[in-house]
């Protein structure tokens, strides 16, 4: 024991993840230990619990970029479709469209087309593996920022050639299996598709993970112009 007491000692990076642990596990936060969600405002309590201010919890709500209805693509290994959605204090400016345009372009790695639809601003990339869209709408000083993907293509594209392959390879080697008796050709027929689905699985896994993380920076770029012309 050194007698130093709590408020001048210093704590190891475990000691202070337990602390904060035990410091959200008291009310209230009981809504979010059940799973049934939390309110900003809990949020905000918490974060006074354990000496965050309101307004860095403010800030870094609206610095999340929330994804909606994303299927989980288990059988796939990824999603085929992406949606995200971001809400930020300040309107589109009447300049900023060349600036926006640049952001998303640089962060998708696609070039796309700009437009005006209904009072927003609407930028779309359309290819044969996939669709991109982002979506700017302002409106009593808040912009809404959506983005959405269509990689059904892309999905297409990584299993069809590839199963298609491999299932005409399995029924060769079936053939040939009971024609000539080969254990081998056997092996091959029964085998094939089960060692390449896996593969399959985790290729998509990065490409769709990949698309996701781009989409999501856009947005977070774009909100950044937003509130950086707010300022």
């Amino acid at each position: 024991m050194t007698g130093e007491t709590i408020d001048e000692r210093t704590y190891t990076e475990d000691e202070v993840r337990e602390i904060l642990k035990r410091a959200v596990e008291d009310p209230p936060s009981h809504a979010l230990v059940k799973g049934e969600g939390i309110t900003l405002a809990e949020l905000k309590e918490i974060g006074r619990e354990v000496g965050i201010e309101p307004r860095s919890i403010d800030d870094a709500a609206r610095s999340v970029a929330v994804e909606v209805n994303r299927p989980t693509g288990r059988l796939i290994g990824g999603p085929t479709s992406l949606h995200f959605e971001r809400k930020v204090e300040g309107e589109l400016g009447p300049d900023q469209a060349p600036e926006i345009l640049a952001a998303i372009r640089r962060s998708t790695g696609l070039q796309g087309e700009v437009r005006e639809v209904l009072g927003s601003l609407e930028w779309s990339a359309k290819g044969e593996a996939s669709e991109h869209y982002v979506t700017l709408t302002s409106k009593d000083g808040v912009t809404t920022i959506q983005a959405s993907a269509n990689l059904v293509g892309g999905a297409t594209l990584t299993y069809v050639p590839v199963g298609v392959a491999a299932s005409m390879i399995s029924m060769i080697g079936l053939v040939v299996a009971l024609k000539e008796g080969s254990e081998l050709a056997l092996i091959l027929a029964l085998v094939l598709l089960p060692i390449l689905y896996p593969i399959l699985r985790t290729v998509w896994n990065r490409i769709s993970s990949s698309e996701s993380a781009k989409l999501q920076q856009a947005v977070d770029d774009v909100a950044g112009l937003i509130e950086e012309s707010r300022d």
